[in-house]
């Protein structure tokens, strides 16, 4: 049995602690907060096409609602709460997503009591996304071969899909149930997952941190 240290719980509760608070609290300096951090890891992780795509991906909706609400709400305060309040929710969603492995999200979570029925089922839909996607290119070949080219929005993938879906259904089935999977024996794990306490530490002072920006935007 091997035991791994994660900080996959710690980063949880931070993205899922300042998601609620941005969403009911009034504070440009919290959301400018949250950005700054998520960028500042993003380049010290050397990730600088992942800051260009959050600088851009938010941009539209951000200046729509900061101009509607400017023109036809309640003033530019409101305005300037919305605009950032829209980048801070995009760099939490992408800052989860560049900070964590998704299969090993699952795993952790597993051990957390969510039901592994669960969580195995979505580590089968995520291992058999390349057998997927082959599987649609070779129906693109095949089309492309007989004189008819196939389009995104063709029937015919989502229909062919869903009968691969089937199939593969009881080889998937069989293959867990080989292995000794069992939805109500309980489960021992090869690798087991402790948390981080650097992690923790960590998570606990930018909330801190987050939470004393709001109290001296109060005052200002």
């Amino acid at each position: 049995m091997e035991e791994r240290t994660t900080s996959i719980p710690s980063i949880f509760v931070w993205v899922f602690f300042f998601t609620i608070e941005v969403s009911f609290t009034h504070s440009v300096w919290l959301n400018l907060y949250l950005v700054v951090v998520v960028v500042f890891y993003l380049v010290y992780k050397k990730m600088i096409g992942t800051v260009l795509f959050l600088i851009s991906l938010p941009f539209i909706p951000a200046i729509t609602t900061f101009w509607s609400v400017y023109i036809q709400g309640s003033g530019i305060t409101d305005a300037w709460i919305l605009f950032t309040r829209t980048y801070a929710f995009a760099a939490l969603g992408i800052g989860f997503m560049t900070t964590i492995d998704f299969q090993d999200c699952l795993l952790v979570f597993e051990q957390y009591k969510i039901p592994s029925i669960f969580i195995y089922g979505l580590m089968v839909v995520i291992h058999a996304v390349p057998d997927i996607r082959k599987e649609i290119k070779n129906m693109y070949d095949a089309s492309l071969l007989r004189g008819k080219r196939l389009y995104p929005w063709s029937s015919f993938y989502y229909v062919k899909v869903i009968f691969l879906a089937l199939n593969w259904r009881d080889h998937y089935t069989e293959a867990m149930y080989s292995r000794g999977f069992s939805e109500t024996n309980p489960r021992v794990h090869y690798i087991t997952w402790k948390i981080s306490r650097g992690s923790v530490i960590v998570c606990a002072v930018l909330i801190i941190l987050g939470n004393i920006l709001i109290r001296l935007e109060r005052f200002t």
